[in-house]
């Protein structure tokens, strides 16, 4: 799983330690305390229906079609700008279309735009997200700088002598569905209300045994302290607070998990080993 994150994240120019990791599956509770450390993340965020979280996502997520055109052209002269005009305005008339057969007006229906990129004479590309507007001769300065930024932001390098060119052009275009209102979860009385026993547990490779407290995460309210090493059980998941972590329950039915830590010194590294690996 530190590989995904780090494929999501490291392998596309961020730093994961500038981020905050949020917890989705029933199972992902006991150990993303563990794949944070790892990371050098500081900060979790776990659902109390966590096991939950997809299929809460995708009844409240917006309807998105990817579109995606091939094209050979490079970014010079005014019949590229026209061609790479004419390929996205039609991918979003396709899209527009589409959204509007399955009931979005127009003022519920949005587009975003990206392009893959690269050198003459490279073999791989890279995406480009860049806002729609009217493609024309004068505006293909605009595409090559942010190709220029992106290049530099993901290879610490760019081009800006070299031609550019486009392999694909792609555009998302999505209908936006309403939100449900924000769950309000009432004060609790403390994590010793919650308090239903200990277990022992080994949470490193010491086997050093810790009596650890269990908490019922129904009888926790919004506010509660949760100091680590503790369980946190709720009726679809158990989340493990390791040793150094704090977990504080957000009146959004959400715990907020942290460590007062500073990032191990070899996640500085990781985005080198992350790219020698890929």
């Amino acid at each position: 799983m530190v590989n995904g994150i780090r494929r999501v994240s490291v392998e596309r120019g961020y730093d994961p330690r500038d981020f905050v990791l949020n917890c989705a599956g029933g199972a992902t509770g006991a150990h993303v305390t563990a794949l944070a450390r790892e990371m050098g993340i500081r900060k979790v965020l776990v659902s109390r229906l966590a096991s939950g979280l997809c299929a809460f996502g995708q009844i409240i997520s917006d309807v998105k079609y990817n579109y995606m055109a091939p094209v050979a052209a490079r970014l010079e002269g005014a019949a590229s700008a026209a061609r790479l005009n004419d390929l996205f305005t039609g991918l979003e008339a396709q899209g527009r279309a589409d959204l509007a057969r399955d009931g979005f007006p127009p003022d519920r229906i949005g587009v975003r735009r990206s392009l893959d990129m690269r050198y003459v004479g490279q073999v791989h590309e890279c995406t480009v997200e860049v806002p729609a507007f009217d493609i024309d001769e004068s505006a293909l300065d605009r595409l090559k700088a942010a190709f220029h930024a992106r290049h530099e932001e993901l290879y610490t390098y760019s081009e800006p002598q070299s031609p550019v060119e486009v392999v694909n052009v792609e555009s998302a275009v999505s209908g936006t569905v309403d939100r449900p209102m924000r769950t309000a979860m009432p004060p609790g009385q403390g994590a010793h209300a919650a308090l239903i026993g200990t277990r022992g547990m080994i949470f490193d490779a010491s086997g050093q045994r810790h009596e650890t407290p269990v908490h019922d995460g129904a009888r926790l309210g919004a506010g509660d302290i949760v100091t680590g090493p503790a369980v946190i059980q709720e009726v679809t998941t158990t989340i493990v607070i390791e040793p150094g972590w704090t977990a504080v329950l957000d009146p959004a039915g959400v715990y907020v998990v942290t460590t007062a830590e500073a990032a191990r010194p070899q996640a500085a590294a990781a985005p080198q080993a992350a790219l020698a690996d890929a």
